[in-house]
């Protein structure tokens, strides 16, 4: 059922930029809750757990310094503090900052594939393709005509093996993985909103007892953000700045604005749009993957769990801003808490943060009868890791999914013609 657009909060959005921010920043006082401190605490926490967790495989899968590391950090940390609190001061909502943990986890295989600096240009391409798009007013009419079912589905292929290595991690070592797994499930089940974070505690107290923790190089020094000059290539383009794009536009800024309108908030969406496309962009040199709205986490900051007056919620997303500011600033302190940890730990923490992220989009790429076939189809293409004329699987799941579902469409126009 659609909501009367008088029922939703549309905050400070018909005021000037500077009126706004000054008006919701002299609020903040009277705006502070626990319940929303708690809420902007926790979104972050989550998304430090096993999100990041993701970023270190990919960062090793690279071979990157650690210098390289910390720089990805710093771009995410800071980008996703920037973004919360300049929008959230903006619009008086609580927009919370993230990174596509998706899109981090499609950089596992292609730091295999592609050198950094093509990684690199391929940021700047899908940047300067997510802030023309915002620009544009357009975000709307472009999310109607991505077949969403296919996108999911090779979302689902490429997250898909992360998902079994958490299992497969039992091997290797079952009394560290087997409870994080059971703890993990148990949370869902009673409906936890942390259960990653209680995942990797039990994980680092059956490492500390196993002495399996290495002695950390922990490094509490402002970070020093490294450039890194973009090479352009039409195969990074199509095997990464495009599959990156797609995800961040369908399964972050979609996604996140879907979570805004479910708590009766009318977002700016192509404001929203345009603010990550262009900090992602200005940290795209530094090894940035790119900023946008939280999509997971996001529900934990707008809800009315957070604050039950949808006028000084906001404040979550404030808080949530500050958090991440401070961990950008001191990036390699989680860098060097992360190369500690057992490598099954952080397999089995990584695998079990995506799982939600998996399931969600394989049911959505297969619910619908319409897009089953396409679906199943880029699903499977993803999920093998094929690759031709040096282009890999997640372009030509998309490929082939749209193909099947133009002969299914084609299909039942000829059957409805009868």
């Amino acid at each position: 059922m659609e909501k009367s657009p008088n029922s939703l909060e549309v905050g400070t959005t018909h005021l000037p930029v500077f009126q706004a921010i000054k008006e919701n920043s002299r609020d903040l006082k009277k705006s502070a809750s626990w319940s929303a401190l708690l809420a902007g605490f926790l979104a972050v926490l989550i998304s430090v757990t096993g999100p990041v967790a993701i970023l270190f495989q990919a960062a090793q899968a690279g071979h990157l310094s650690e210098g390289q590391t910390n720089s990805w950090l710093w771009t995410i940390f800071l980008g996703s503090g920037i973004f919360g609190l300049v929008l959230t001061l903006r619009y008086r909502m609580p927009i919370i900052g993230a990174w596509g943990s998706a899109t981090t986890a499609l950089l596992v295989d292609s730091l295999t594939s592609h050198p950094f600096p093509e990684v690199v240009g391929a940021y700047f391409i899908a940047s300067i393709a997510v802030t023309a798009l915002g620009m544009s007013g357009l975000f709307s009419k472009f999310i109607h005509l991505v077949p969403r079912p296919v996108v999911m589905a090779m979302l689902g292929g490429v997250l898909f093996n992360f998902g079994v290595t958490a299992f497969s991690s039992v091997r290797s070592g079952p009394w560290i993985a087997l409870p994080m797994i059971v703890i993990f499930f148990a949370g869902r089940a009673f409906k936890f909103k942390a259960t990653i974070v209680f995942a990797l505690l039990s994980g680092l107290l059956v490492a500390a007892l196993q002495k399996k923790l290495v002695n950390p190089h922990i490094h509490a020094d402002l970070v020093h953000p490294m450039w890194t000059n973009p090479t352009f290539t039409v195969a990074s383009a199509i095997n990464l700045a495009l599959p990156i794009f797609l995800l961040v536009m369908t399964t972050q800024f979609a996604t996140g604005s879907a979570v805004l309108f479910n708590m009766n908030y009318e977002a700016p969406i192509n404001a929203i749009v345009t603010t990550g496309g262009f900090l992602s962009l200005l940290s795209a040199g530094f090894g940035g993957s790119g900023v946008n709205c939280a999509a997971m986490t996001a529900a934990i900051g707008c809800g009315p769990d957070a604050d039950p007056n949808p006028k000084t919620r906001y404040f979550a997303g404030f808080v949530s801003g500050l958090i991440y500011l401070a961990l950008g600033l001191y990036a390699g302190v989680e860098s060097g808490f992360l190369s500690s940890l057992p490598a099954v730990l952080v397999a089995v923490l990584a695998g079990l943060a995506l799982i939600p992220t998996i399931s969600s989009a394989i049911h959505e790429a297969l619910v619908d009868a319409e897009y089953r076939d396409a679906g199943i189809v880029a699903l499977s293409i993803s999920v093998s890791g094929i690759k031709f004329f040096s282009i890999a699987a997640p372009f030509w799941a998309l490929v082939g999914g749209i193909l099947v579902h133009q002969f299914t469409v084609w299909g039942n126009k000829k059957g409805d013609e009868k």
